[in-house]
Parts: C-alpha cells; structure tokens; sequence
C-alpha cells in the first residue's frame, strides 16, 4: 500500500482502503473462518505496514474478528446459512452500535439469500446503512 493509500486510511476513508484490500484478497486453502481470518490478517499486515491490525479485539462488551487503526472493525461470517448463525451475528452488530468507527461485514463461503436479505432489511432498519455521510456498516461478500 503506497504512501496516498495510508493516508487515505488514515484520514479520509479507511472503509474504501480496506474495501480495495479485499478486492485485492485471494485467500487460497481456506476451509473455516478462522482460516479466513489469518489469511486475510496476513494481507492486511502487509499491506497496511505501520497501521495496527488487531486480531480479536476485545474491549468492553465488543468482540471483534479483526480491528485496524482502531478505525475499522472486520467481522468475518463463514457459511451464513442458518438461523442460528443469523441471530448471533445480529447479537454481535447490535454489540457494535457502540463502536466509534466502521465496521465492514465479511461474507465468506455459502451465504443463505434469505438471510442475506433479512441481514439487509435489520441494517436499514437500524439505521446502520443509508448514513447521512457514509454507512456505519460496509457488507462485502467474497
């Protein structure tokens, strides 16, 4: 990431760099989310150089997968095809209204079109999408 990328990041839209960042993502062998998860902590390492990535940020009642430049939280869904999953990743954005920051919500594997649909209509409903200025929750699926 070059020097107009991390400022970019640090001062003006951290969700677009990371958006680019997953655009750029090839995670190869992955099987599981914690799999994802590495994978995708070992780009942004990389490519972030001096800005803090954090895997598996805790602070309060927020658990987050990854968290960078205290800016962004990455939580990363694997296989969103049950309820069950559904209602614990509601739980989690519900957790992160708190959060200052953005948060960009990573769809991995098989996602449930139905629940993707629902996971869409509780954003909007929440007010977590549609942001005056830009959105506090950036769903990308890969």
């Amino acid at each position: 990431m070059g020097f107009l990328d991390k400022l970019e990041f640090k001062v003006w839209d951290s969700t677009g760099a990371i958006v680019t960042l997953l655009d750029k993502w090839k995670p190869r062998g992955c099987s599981t989310e914690r799999d994802f998860e590495k994978s995708l902590y070992d780009l942004l390492h990389s490519e972030l150089g001096d800005i803090q990535v954090t895997k598996q940020y805790a602070r309060g009642r927020i658990r987050a997968d990854l968290v960078i430049g205290d800016k962004v939280i990455v939580e990363l869904k694997h296989n969103l095809n049950s309820t069950a999953k559904y209602q614990r990743l509601v739980g989690q954005l519900a957790e992160y209204k708190e959060w200052d920051g953005q948060i960009v919500l990573l769809l991995t594997g098989k996602t449930d079109q139905n629940l993707r649909k629902q996971l869409d209509s509780y954003l909007k409903k929440e007010g977590l999408t549609e942001g005056i200025l830009e959105d506090k929750v950036t769903v990308y699926q890969k």
